[in-house]
């Protein structure tokens, strides 16, 4: 595999400004329509039939916390979580942060000895636990929509069992596509360390991929010429071509290569029942137990 040409990175924050933003006219008459901003004749693989309907449904908080809660994950699915605490209980990365002069601080309780600790995506206070969790999103349109939901629905639920168990979990959505024999991978994050995750999100982003679909093609849009040509971001072009399971590594998705984080590669593309879906979850625990132990 040749190494990714592009890795396009998007803030939830950013991703949202991104679709009030309109491509650059290109002189190729092929690249000229924008497809994402088309009115479709259903609502099947888009959500929604018109542009302004989907977004206003995004900033109107999407399905949420009721379509999560209608749809039901096995509890021994998640709870094969639970034997990660035996062991990363001790991963305690050494992060960059602030400290507190104590001592100085009961003594002379002036403002130069309170330092404040800012958290952001890179500098998290020193002693949590970071992990972070890249969801492969990037799924033909012949996937049933129970399945969207229902790996929403075990990401979700598995986030807040991290979180009760003690860690500080990123969510980040992947969309990797091929061109050329090479790769180019768009990135948005649903949840940042320090956030507490939105439901909301979750349900564009990784359940009701069927709508997602629409602002990636926009996303892809956006993207400079060569690029759409490339990997084929166009009407007639496709919208890029889907990456095989397993084709993709730990060290081809990561985009935070100098930071302590114990990655969890979440690819459930082209899976088209909930069992498979759970079996690659159950698959990946097992895998995450191997890495850690002989680290």
């Amino acid at each position: 595999m040749k190494e990714t040409i592009v890795k396009t990175i998007y803030s939830w924050e950013e991703f949202r400004s991104a679709l009030d933003k309109n491509p650059a006219r290109s002189d190729k008459k092929k690249m000229q329509d924008y497809a994402s901003h088309k009115d479709a004749d259903d609502d099947s693989w888009y959500g929604t039939q018109s542009w302004t309907e989907a977004v206003f449904l995004l900033d109107a908080g999407g399905w949420g916390l009721d379509r999560l809660e209608k749809t039901e994950v096995d509890s021994t699915i998640v709870e094969t979580i639970a034997p990660l605490e035996e062991y990363l209980t001790d991963y305690v990365p050494a992060i960059a942060g602030g400290m507190v002069n104590i001592e100085a601080a009961t003594t002379d309780a002036s403002p130069e000895h309170f330092l404040e600790e800012e958290e952001n995506d890179t500098v998290i206070t020193q002693g949590k636990r970071l992990l972070t969790i890249y969801v492969n999103c990037w799924n033909h349109n012949g996937i049933p929509e129970k399945c969207y939901f229902h790996r929403g629905a075990l990401i979700y639920k598995a986030v807040d069992h991290l979180e009760t168990m003690g860690y500080s979990c990123e969510v980040i959505a992947a969309f990797p596509c091929s061109g050329g024999g090479d790769i180019h991978v768009t990135y948005v994050k649903v949840k940042a360390f320090q956030e507490m995750i939105d439901a909301d999100r979750l349900c564009i982003a990784m359940c009701a991929t069927f709508m997602m679909r629409r602002f990636l093609f926009h996303l892809q849009e956006l993207e400079p010429q060569k690029i759409r040509q490339q990997f084929g971001y166009y009407e007639s072009g496709g919208y890029g071509t889907q990456i095989s399971m397993g084709r993709i590594k730990d060290s081809d998705i990561t985009i935070q290569k100098d930071q302590a984080e114990l990655v969890f590669w979440y690819d459930v593309s082209g899976l088209t029942d909930t069992d498979a879906i759970d079996k690659a979850f159950k698959t990946l625990i097992t895998e995450k137990f191997t890495e850690v132990k002989n680290a």
